[in-house]
């Protein structure tokens, strides 16, 4: 949050999209020292990069537009998703290796559009606030970080935070191991990620819309109960060893199918977009006055537990990731459902929780 309140929204998304091109293109010819660099840069360039999305959404969103504006940037942002994997697929076509020369292809297109997309950042009006909150001293939003994550506020939206890592490293990193292990097809990986791509962008345009009629509540809901089909199904039609071996030898209680993937693929884009969109509506809206340091403690407690999860994610037998994923799935929506339940004269304006921590 310093770094958006020193830089402003703007500058903040330049510098912080710079080591996402230059990660991708350093894939063209990957050597040990400038992947690891360049990832290593992505976790601090990560951080910024959404805390100034999240200040940018606060601010560009009137009244009761937020979830709307929430829906419409997560449709826009998982949009990447679809046309990058439809490139992939019809490149790959039926190939089951990728050679080095498809591979310099795929890297130098990927980064081309990764530079554009940085370059127009600097298109963007700057929405750093007024010239009062310019002048806060630079470790001003830390300070304000700290204080609200201590807020009851906060303390209800951890568990539902927790299961967005989860979540995240489930569908963009067990599910697509879980693809390659079944079928052989490597284009079959594009299509896996095209069709959750599919599902993100639908529960952006959905449950953007549809939380102006059944509230963020009842999306938290509806997508707990896709959430849990998707688990089932998974447990139904993937083997047990698909996502800690090479090519999955388990049978499978029934028969994997392209078809059936691709249908949970995008079960599992739609009940994970919702959980984050009503993470995002809820926090631009309770901490509308400053939205900053909460997106930068959003963000911190989702990767690090998306990084836990990546931790074993290689080593845990499938039925037992789908178990962590079913009961952090269900405490997050109870706890989320509860905050939402509180009156909305409870939902305390940013500035008293900073007067109330600072007394």
């Amino acid at each position: 949050p310093s770094v958006v309140n020193l830089l402003g929204t703007r500058f903040s998304l330049f510098l912080s999209a710079l080591p996402y091109t230059g990660f991708i293109f350093c894939m063209y010819e990957p050597y040990v020292a400038s992947v690891f660099t360049l990832s290593a840069l992505l976790g601090i360039s990560g951080a910024v990069i959404w805390t100034a999305n999240g200040e940018v959404i606060a601010r560009n969103s009137p009244g009761d537009t937020k979830a709307k504006h929430t829906g419409l940037f997560w449709a826009w942002f998982n949009a990447s998703m679809l046309l990058g994997n439809i490139f992939l697929f019809f490149y790959l076509g039926d190939s089951d290796t990728i050679s080095a020369h498809k591979r310099h292809v795929i890297y130098l297109v990927l980064g081309g559009l990764c530079t554009c997309g940085t370059i127009s950042f600097l298109l963007l009006s700057d929405s750093g606030g007024d010239v009062e909150e310019a002048k806060e001293p630079v470790l001003k939003p830390l300070i304000d970080a700290i204080r609200f994550s201590r807020s009851w506020q906060l303390r209800y939206l951890y568990l539902p935070i927790i299961f967005t890592g989860v979540s995240l490293n489930f569908w963009s990193s067990v599910f697509v191991t879980c693809i390659g292990s079944i079928f052989s097809k490597r284009s079959y990986l594009a299509l896996g990620g095209m069709f959750t791509g599919i599902g993100e962008i639908l529960a952006g345009i959905i449950w953007g819309r549809l939380t102006g009629h059944i509230g963020r509540q009842g999306v938290v809901l509806c997508c707990s109960v896709i959430n849990s089909l998707v688990y089932y199904l998974v447990f139904l039609s993937f083997p047990f060893d698909a996502a800690t071996a090479d090519k999955a030898e388990d049978n499978p209680i029934i028969s994997s199918n392209i078809y059936l993937t691709l249908g949970i693929a995008v079960l599992l884009g739609l009940g994970d977009g919702g959980f984050n969109i009503s993470i995002y509506s809820a926090l631009t809206t309770i901490f509308e006055a400053k939205p900053a340091p909460v997106f930068a403690i959003f963000k911190l407690v989702q990767s690090l537990v998306g990084a836990a999860a990546f931790l074993y994610c290689g080593h845990l037998a499938l039925q037992y990731q789908l178990l962590i994923l079913a009961v952090t799935c269900l405490v997050g929506a109870l706890s989320f459902i509860r905050l939402e339940q509180r009156p909305s004269d409870d939902l305390l304006n940013v500035e008293v929780i900073i007067n109330v921590n600072a007394e």
